[in-house]
């Protein structure tokens, strides 16, 4: 990967985190509920999901690891995952650009309907359609590598069954993301709530994935480099 789209990737990682944090922050201090239930977000370094969606998440979190080391962290295997599952995956050139008109980013694109989709359709050249199921789209063939793994785990957690990915709460969670200050969550029903609170966590495990792979990626390359010059005697 080229080394400066390679600490641009990483900056806006570290960017998405600080803004994740901050929507996290404003769903700890909301509640909602009814004579019946009532959800309480207390916890500052977690979603309040339940201990089945908690186990799952670790589990796919244990499952993408294994697959990474396997392929080394290889964008175009990781994308042969994706493709053997019968997702499509598109090169649309200018796709940044291109997707910013419906609010979207390069990589995975939940499911869409109305004019969405057929915006999407279109770009992609596969039809008119009213509906379109989830789809990667990237600008180039062979895109960065950290960009595949951060999309990948957010795809393939969606495949494992967690929350997050309906479409109407990637729809507000897009929103929100957008302009965080202006995120009146107080107004919003219990299961939307929830919702989003999983869709937070969905890009809180995938980004800090990502960072935490590239810090250990870097620290084994030291390493690696140090036993070659001096056999690993100081390292």
């Amino acid at each position: 990967m080229n080394i400066i789209r390679k600490i641009i990737r990483i900056c806006a990682l570290y960017s998405k985190k600080r803004r994740l944090k901050k929507m996290l922050k404003t769903y700890n201090t909301t509640s909602a509920g009814n004579d019946l239930s009532k959800t309480i977000i207390s916890d500052g370094a977690n979603v309040t999901i339940n201990s089945k969606s908690k186990e799952l998440a670790s589990q796919v979190e244990q499952n993408i690891k294994a697959i990474v080391n396997r392929t080394n962290c290889d964008g175009e295997k990781l994308l042969g995952y994706v493709r053997a599952s019968g997702t499509n995956i598109y090169t649309v050139p200018n796709a940044e650009k291109l997707l910013k008109n419906i609010g979207e980013e390069e990589g995975l694109i939940c499911e869409k309907r109305g004019f969405d989709a057929l915006y999407l359709s279109f770009i992609t050249m596969s039809g008119l359609k009213l509906k379109t199921d989830p789809m990667f789209i990237f600008g180039k063939k062979n895109p960065e590598r950290y960009l595949v793994l951060y999309n990948f785990y957010k795809w393939y957690s969606m495949k494992a069954g967690l929350g997050g990915f309906e479409y109407d709460i990637v729809k507000k969670y897009n929103k929100f993301m957008k302009n965080i200050n202006k995120a009146d969550v107080n107004k919003l029903p219990l299961n939307d709530i929830i919702g989003l609170q999983e869709a937070i966590a969905r890009d809180s495990e995938a980004t800090d994935f990502v960072l935490n792979y590239e810090k250990e990626n870097e620290v084994a390359k030291k390493v690696s480099e140090k036993i070659s010059q001096d056999g690993g005697a100081s390292v």
